[in-house]
């Protein structure tokens, strides 16, 4: 039942709060911050928009890539911090190869990009990474003589 729930809720939860923390990590450094206040929800409201639409963006150009490495995570046990944090890493600077702007706000975009994929690694293996295969027995070893 466990691993069920598993499959159905942790891992798709992880990946959409990890698609909101690119999101978050993409667009928090371009946003004025003067301009945001709390008293207006109607800006709020706008903001929360502005994130679900990026966060799923990321996650339509993740989804395949991010997708084949969880099941081979699930599958081989990989659990750890180390090559969540770097396959993000490595997503991040991929898609930022991808930009074509010129000028001066170049590398500051290709940097967000890629901060954002060490993002989402990193809340992936917080949520669901760092059990990553725990749902499987063990193998147990006899000692044969």
């Amino acid at each position: 039942m466990l691993t069920v729930g598993r499959f159905l809720f942790v891992i798709p939860i992880g990946f959409i709060l990890a698609c909101y923390a690119g999101a978050f990590a993409l667009l928090w450094p371009f946003l004025d911050s003067s301009n945001i206040t709390t008293d207006d929800p109607v800006m709020l409201f706008q903001l929360f928009l502005l994130f679900t639409a990026q966060a799923a963006q990321i996650g339509s150009n993740v989804v395949i890539g991010w997708g084949l490495f969880m099941i081979v995570s699930e599958l081989m046990r990989y659990s750890s911090l180390l090559l969540h944090a770097g396959l993000g890493l490595v997503s991040g600077f991929v898609f930022s190869q991808s930009i074509e702007q010129e000028g001066a706000g170049q590398m500051s975009v290709r940097f967000a990009v890629v901060m954002a994929g060490l993002a989402f690694g990193l809340v992936y293996w917080l949520i669901a990474g760092r059990n990553a295969g725990n749902w499987r027995r063990k193998p147990v070893l006899t000692e044969e003589t």
